[in-house]
């Protein structure tokens, strides 16, 4: 057979002397941007090793969903493919000359890869996967018994209760058999310093520790906006002429929630809360009329307010009702075409309370200061609505902070 050349990606330092140091099991906690992909690429292929797919070995890749484990799917097929055999894209499968096997696996349902033998499991993503645990302990495990295989837990941090973090913690349960890695941005050397000072400077410092430092940081108990204060926030406000009113709609619920606020770049004013019982949008339009008729108003919102399953009457939406009771025109309009990710905009809703200078009106923004304190997170990420009846978990005012935010600051994270 002719020789064939590959070509691989070079390691750098940090990731040298994690392979350098690995045992069986290996858990590599890293900050963005550090290069754990292009580490699991080497560990499923590993030219120079004894259990990757490149001397032979069945090898797996595992992400929390399917979605994610397509780049590295492209990739290897890019890599490899002067020495493919055969390969399925259904069974997400590439089997090479010399008999090496690449299985790629989605962790939405890890019961599927059942009564396979593997040599290495690389899980990427590793602190995302929503069962973490039973994926593991159940399947994945298993798969390595045969061939007496190794393990790779791959992922940035997210936080101390989840499992993730147990495995973390076995290298000092079972040192002879558990490594930990703990691998900050700033040891990738491709990666320029200042880009990290300004993600520091625009993230919160639990956000940054946890994605640049890769910190096991604990936030508050899961709280949804951990850098909320009431000393610091809480302050009565008033309305200033010279500024536009800006107007953030929640429609998930009846009655509908209108936050109304200001700000000039740097200062944000929550001024009022509107939630009126037994009412309608019309109502609500009324009130801000009376309310705000003679300042220049600006709108923005809940996404589903456009869609069609928002309709009210005639072909009209929400916002078209808005738009057509305030008498605004297109300039005054800024819906969003859909609504942000809760784990996005979670990091931007804790930047923004910790970088700008919030007011909170105390007296008229009520709804908002008790949704900023009780406003949970749930192991995935997302706000924790799981019970519509208990007020703690309805979040109305906080969800037109959120789109508020997401409309008007959301340039204050410029960060790759």
């Amino acid at each position: 057979m002719s020789e064939v050349n590959l070509l691989l990606n070079e390691l750098h330092p940090a990731q040298v002397t994690v392979l350098a140091d690995a045992k069986r099991f290996n858990v590599l906690c890293c900050g963005r941007r550090w290069g754990k992909t292009t580490l699991a690429e080497e560990l499923l292929l590993d030219p120079d090793g004894v259990m990757a797919a490149l001397t032979g070995n069945p090898v797996a890749y595992f992400a929390p969903t399917y979605k994610m484990l397509m780049e590295v799917w492209r990739t290897l097929l890019e890599t490899c493919h002067p020495i493919i055999k055969r390969k399925s894209e259904q069974e997400r499968r590439i089997e090479l000359h010399g008999g090496g096997i690449i299985d790629f696996w989605s962790l939405d349902d890890p019961d599927s890869c059942r009564g396979r033998k593997y040599k290495r499991a690389v899980i990427d993503e590793a602190a995302k996967v929503m069962h973490l645990k039973e994926a593991w302990t159940k399947v994945i495990r298993p798969t390595l018994t045969d061939f007496k295989g190794d393990a790779w837990f791959l992922s940035t941090p997210r936080g101390k209760n989840d499992y993730f973090y147990d495995l973390f913690k076995n290298s000092e349960l079972y040192p002879e058999a558990w490594a930990a890695f703990q691998m900050p941005t700033i040891s990738n050397p491709h990666i320029d310093p200042s880009e990290v000072e300004a993600a520091r400077l625009q993230l919160d410092p639990l956000t940054f520790a946890q994605e640049y430092l890769a910190s096991f940081v604990t936030e508050n108990n899961n709280a949804f906006c951990y850098t909320y204060s009431s000393e610091k926030h809480n302050k009565p406000t008033t309305v200033n002429p010279k500024l536009e009113i800006k107007l953030s709609f929640d429609f998930n619920r009846d009655p509908i929630t209108c936050l109304v606020a200001q700000d000039n770049g740097q200062d944000i004013f929550f001024i009022e809360q509107i939630k009126l019982q037994n009412s309608n949008i019309y109502d609500i339009c009324n009130v801000i009329k009376a309310k705000y008729g003679k300042y220049l108003i600006i709108v923005t919102g809940d996404a589903t307010g456009r869609n069609s399953s928002a309709l009210v009457h005639d072909n009209l939406n929400y916002f078209k009702i808005i738009r057509a009771q305030l008498g605004l025109g297109d300039r005054q309009m800024r819906q969003p075409v859909s609504n942000p990710t809760l784990v996005e905009n979670r990091v931007l809703v804790n930047s923004a309370f910790h970088h700008l200078n919030i007011s909170i009106d105390p007296v008229n923004c009520k709804g908002l200061i008790f949704d900023l304190e009780h406003a949970a997170v749930l192991p995935d990420g997302s706000l924790d609505k799981t019970d519509r009846n208990d007020p703690t978990k309805q979040l109305d005012a906080l969800d037109c902070c959120r789109y508020y935010l997401n409309t008007f600051f959301k340039h204050i994270l410029k960060i790759t």
